[in-house]
């Protein structure tokens, strides 16, 4: 806890975690010692990898899973937890992008995101205190409803429904009148992610999966009968490599990194709320997040804490008063958490592409990645291991629930810190002044 330290305090982005204080115990792994073989390499022990590795091992592949650090050491257990829907983007965007086949069954895909993690939750019995209680997304102006009432409609045709809500039923759910109106998605919710990622562990390792931790990768070659994925004291012998290193993806394979740019979120978690503050904030235990350009997003853990994220930084260290601007937009949503303490801060990477949807890729026969969750990690990252790893089985790109396709590089990406501080602060801007406008 960091109340009494001072502003330019460090802050190690997973050690500091309220989840590493709460997590379920993690299995036993070990680093990689020693030349193995199997099918399927995974690089990348997180929500996607640990997904792909446990629908590989029940369809009777052999899988060894390679990480770098510690289960869970990027975002899969850093988020805020949240179980929503697949993508940020409309159906009709996805048919425009992909065709009326291939977009309508991507559309359908996207809708079964939170259906995954729970069913999988209860099928295996795992401990990572899920909440099934709906996600919110409340409207801070008029061109936000204007995109709820678009939402609500090209859904309903897609056979899913969202319940709109005006101020009045949205301050009776949320507690807070700072937005005008909401959406209330009743399928999702949250989990505690880094627990969530220990117990995928737990359950591929069951399954038959080897899982090989503080191994990094420094080397990937091309032999006559498939792969050779090198670490520093062992090798594995593989098939197939299917990576999933998300927003902390290096420069093991060229090019690969350049198609995604990491942006920082950063979290606070408080000190357990008093009872009265529980009944008044967020009373049902939904999640919440507003639609502004620069969004923050909320939800409670077991105890009853109030975690709620925000952008941070475009740099993996943070300091104490690094969190200072997502306190203060926290009670400009909830005034009567003023005097409460926040007892966590941490933060970490989240990968943005440039279609603003995930990615499955081909890099070249026998290799294939898969990254790029814009925010919605939890539920689309481990959909995305399923769906990655019946692409793998299948053979049959055309056939895949999700596209396969070629990813755009960002343009001097080499320079994209500096584009996303610019874009942050163009985006606070707009926040701003649409605040201007919504109280004239």
């Amino acid at each position: 806890m960091n109340n009494t330290r001072n502003a330019q305090y460090p802050i190690d982005g997973s050690r500091d975690a309220l989840w590493m204080a709460t997590a379920t115990q993690a299995p036993e792994t070990a680093p990689l010692t020693e030349q193995v073989r199997c099918d399927v390499a995974i690089i990348g022990g997180g929500f996607t990898g640990l997904n792909a590795a446990i629908e590989l091992a029940n369809q009777g592949t052999s899988v060894c899973v390679i990480e770098a650090k510690n289960l869970g050491f990027g975002a899969s257990g850093r988020s805020g937890g949240q179980v929503n829907l697949g993508l940020n983007l409309l159906p009709s965007d996805l048919i425009s992008q992909f065709g009326e086949e291939a977009g309508n069954r991507l559309v359908q895909l996207i809708l079964t995101a939170p259906d995954h993690v729970f069913n999988l939750i209860e099928k295996h019995q795992m401990r990572c205190d899920p909440v099934r209680n709906g996600w919110i997304q409340a409207a801070a102006n008029r061109s936000h409803e204007a995109l709820h009432s678009r939402m609500s409609i090209e859904y309903e045709r897609h056979g899913y429904e969202f319940k709109p809500l005006d101020q009045a039923q949205l301050y009776q759910q949320t507690g807070t009148r700072r937005y005008l109106s909401g959406l209330f998605c009743p399928t999702a919710g949250s989990i505690q992610p880094l627990s969530y990622t220990r117990e995928l562990a737990r359950v591929a390792i069951a399954s038959g999966a080897s899982i090989f931790t503080d191994s990094p990768v420094n080397g990937l070659q091309r032999e006559p009968d498939g792969w050779l994925v090198n670490s520093a004291k062992g090798q594995i012998k593989c098939e197939q490599i299917l990576v999933c290193s998300n927003g902390y993806t290096g420069p093991l394979i060229k090019g690969l990194a350049k198609k995604v740019v990491p942006v920082r979120s950063v979290l606070i978690a408080s000190e357990p709320l008093p009872q009265h503050l529980q009944d008044t904030i967020m009373p049902g235990q939904v999640t919440l997040v507003d639609k502004r350009r620069l969004i923050l997003y909320m939800r409670y853990d077991r105890d009853g804490r109030l975690c709620i994220g925000d952008h941070g930084p475009m740099r993996d260290s943070f300091n104490l008063d690094d969190f200072e601007p997502v306190k203060k937009r926290a009670l400009e949503v909830f005034p009567q958490l003023k005097n409460i303490k926040w007892d966590y801060h941490w933060g970490g990477r989240v990968a943005m592409t440039q279609s603003k949807i995930p990615f499955l890729y081909r890099v070249e026969p026998g290799l294939t990645a898969v990254m790029g969750y814009n925010g919605r990690g939890v539920g689309m990252g481990s959909l995305m291991g399923k769906v990655a790893a019946e692409t793998i089985l299948r053979k049959d790109d055309d056939q895949s629930d999700f596209p396969v396709t070629r990813p755009k590089s960002f343009t001097m990406h080499r320079f994209h810190g500096a584009g996303v501080n610019m874009t942050v602060k163009w985006y606070a801007l707009l926040d701003h002044l649409d605040a201007i406008q919504r109280k004239q």
